[in-house]
């Protein structure tokens, strides 16, 4: 039998049995086929680390725990009979923490439903000089060569007290499945989807960051712009997709849309899309933002020639943060249409 390195963290006593052991990865649809505003749970992408573990609803449990004046654990049907909140957002994941500057295109838009973090919080209250809540699932195994025993994850307090961030149980209406990871995972709507810890089962308040691999070793990007410090990899930077028009439904002289959408941690406030693969630009229109979900970008192009042309789309943020083309997980979308003849 192999045996694997460990990391710093001690095994917990009743380890999860595990329904599958491993890193993986189900990517249902690319850009092309993201048409509908809402993405259908079944289409989602879906990445594990650790494995999948075996879970039930009766055997579920949640602590929260940390610098906190009163400890909390509550069981699942206390969770459903707490006030209920749906938030529909991005769910974008950061790609591979192995090769972080590779776009993965993995994302989509759905309608997440639970109970407000900053709901719990409040009930165990917190105590001050607390600046992190870690999160911690139930999923253990290898990962990298190495053996993990918790999947670990922090996000700033501020953050989750902000009232969007969700301890959630269904995902477009309907109960969270375990390759989702239900019964219970967190949502932080504007985060990637590697903070939106599964198969949640712990909360531990505290006055610094976690220690644990997936936010030390891992999603950390290096330093950039001047910094001498790596960053976290926490709020989505802006991104847009191409969606239409699809290579052979465009023609000379006929008017087609470009369309697809945007979104970043904050609103969009511009798309500029580009036929030649950026070397010029035309603003699109782009609609408004509803909670934190994704913006659709609109752009009326005739062809004039026949020929391949390359399309790109790039998203700007109301703070003025844009998309880069060089190599970074939020790089320029682009793909290629061939313009035929006109049509008799």
């Amino acid at each position: 039998m192999p045996t694997f390195p460990r990391d710093d963290a001690p095994d917990r006593p009743h380890d999860a049995p595990m329904l599958h052991k491993g890193f993986g990865l189900d990517q249902r649809l690319r850009p092309q086929d993201m048409t509908s505003f809402l993405t259908p749970e079944a289409d989602l992408f879906s990445v594990w680390h650790l494995g999948i573990p075996d879970v039930g609803d009766d055997t579920w449990s949640l602590t929260i725990g940390g610098a906190v004046t009163r400890q909390v654990a509550l069981s699942l049907d206390d969770l459903r009979a707490l006030p209920q909140t749906e938030i529909t957002s991005v769910h974008e994941c950061a790609g591979s923490p192995l090769a972080p500057a590779i776009p993965q295109r993995r994302m989509g838009n759905v309608r997440w439903g639970g109970v407000r973090l900053s709901e719990l919080l409040d009930l165990a209250g917190t105590e001050e000089g607390a600046a992190y809540v870690i999160s911690t699932g139930l999923d253990h195994g290898v990962y990298d060569s190495t053996y993990h025993a918790r999947y670990e994850k922090d996000l700033p307090l501020a953050r989750a007290l902000d009232g969007t961030t969700l301890v959630a149980l269904s995902v477009n209406g309907v109960a969270l499945p375990v390759r989702r990871g239900g019964p219970v995972r967190l949502v932080v709507p504007g985060y990637y989807g590697t903070n939106s810890t599964k198969w949640l089962t712990s909360l531990m308040v505290s006055d610094r960051r976690s220690t644990g691999a997936f936010t030390t070793r891992y999603y950390m990007d290096p330093p950039a712009d001047g910094s001498s410090e790596a960053t976290p990899v926490w709020e989505l930077a802006p991104n847009s997709c191409v969606v239409a028009p699809l290579d052979g439904e465009v023609h000379v002289g006929t008017p087609v849309e470009i369309w697809g959408w945007a979104w970043a941690s904050e609103p969009v406030a511009s798309v500029d899309v580009s036929i030649d693969g950026g070397q010029t630009w035309a603003p699109a229109y782009v609609t408004s933002r509803t909670g934190h979900a994704w913006q659709k970008f609109t752009l009326s192009w005739t062809p004039t020639s026949v020929g391949e042309y390359l399309l790109a789309c790039r998203a700007t943020t109301l703070s003025g943060a844009t998309q880069p083309l060089t190599s970074r997980r939020n790089r320029v979308h682009q793909r290629v249409v061939f313009v035929g003849q006109k049509r008799p």
